[in-house]
């Protein structure tokens, strides 16, 4: 998808993924704004989710949950956590595409059958990811919608991998958050149920934070409690770039990429790196169905879920990588 500004898209139906965002510049060149593998042929063969939908539960499961007073025990992986949904997760599944347009957008919608009994989870869950694409502003939204035939579970997210210099990496890029508490949790990344104040902490992205500092402590892979406004900004200090992310979801996972490790390569041929990228997720908290006070995840007939973040690019007076 191309739009009147150039703001070039690529998805594909495997884990209705992101593969591209290109921004154009004044010269006509485009600059690539996520990382991951260009081609299905490095998606398939690496183990990251670049781009993907993920669910049907999006972060970690204590590897069971009850519904409807019925307790179900899901895939697990060597830690005892259901992670993204066990292996093979959405982001693995051949999804069904369906280009549209509008006279001020265009977009592709995805569709995906998850069977009852899927990864231990109950009742058969039919999932809509609408990308639409603005046709005169740098702006994609993503829209997911799911049904259920009997009582379930659904938190879903898009797991693509930011880089706004177009390939220099997060070094001189920060990140604000609306985030005034983040979600605790155990050491194997479960949530104890309470939810700190990051007032004064490493975790506290309120007022912005560079990642050349993020990073030098190691990265981070958090899930930040979203304020009012619910909206992270990514910018880019050098070029001016500015991402900023608009959800309606409850809480946002930040993750510097801490696991790459050079396999695999970009569409430049770069090894993608420790911290070559920031995701940012938006979706429910890790186990909420299992934690008091959490938000709900509960989709049953005639209860649907819904899931929305747009990505808008703009662009601001440079400044220097200090």
């Amino acid at each position: 998808m191309v739009n009147a500004r150039g703001m070039t898209v690529e998805l594909t139906g495997r884990g209705a993924a992101i593969v591209r965002i290109a921004l154009a510049e004044a010269d006509g060149r485009l600059t690539e704004m996520v990382v991951g593998p260009p081609a299905l042929a490095g998606l398939i063969a690496s183990a990251r989710r670049y781009g993907a939908i993920v669910g049907r539960y999006a972060g970690r499961l204590r590897g069971s949950v009850e519904i409807a007073g019925q307790r179900h025990d899901l895939a697990v992986n060597a830690s005892g956590v259901t992670l993204h949904g066990g292996d093979p997760g959405f982001d693995r599944a051949l999804w069904s595409a369906r280009p549209f347009e509008t006279a001020d957008t265009i977009g592709v919608a995805f569709t995906h059958v998850s069977r009852d009994g899927d990864q231990g989870f109950p009742g058969t869950l039919s999932v809509t990811a609408r990308y639409t694409l603005a046709r005169h502003a740098d702006a994609l939204t993503l829209d997911i919608t799911a049904t259920a035939d009997r009582p379930t579970i659904a938190n879903m997210t898009n797991h693509v991998y930011f880089d706004l210099s177009g390939g220099r990496g997060l070094g001189c890029q920060t990140l604000t958050v609306d985030a005034p508490r983040r979600v605790a949790i155990d050491a194997r990344k479960l949530p104890t149920g309470t939810l700190p104040a990051v007032a004064g902490t490493p975790l506290d992205f309120t007022r912005g934070r560079a990642l050349a500092g993020v990073i030098a402590d190691g990265g981070v892979d958090e899930m930040l409690v979203l304020g009012r406004s619910r909206t992270a900004r990514l910018t880019d200090r050098p070029t001016g770039r500015v991402l900023t992310l608009t959800t309606d979801q409850p809480g946002l996972q930040v993750f510097t990429g801490n696991g790459f490790d050079g396999t695999d390569r970009d569409r430049a041929g770069r090894p993608i790196v420790r911290h070559a990228g920031i995701a940012l997720e938006p979706g429910n908290f890790s186990d909420a169905p299992n934690v008091r006070g959490f938000p709900d995840a509960r989709v049953a007939p005639g209860r649907s879920y819904r899931w929305r973040a747009t990505w808008h690019f703009t662009r601001e007076a440079a400044q220097p990588c200090r």
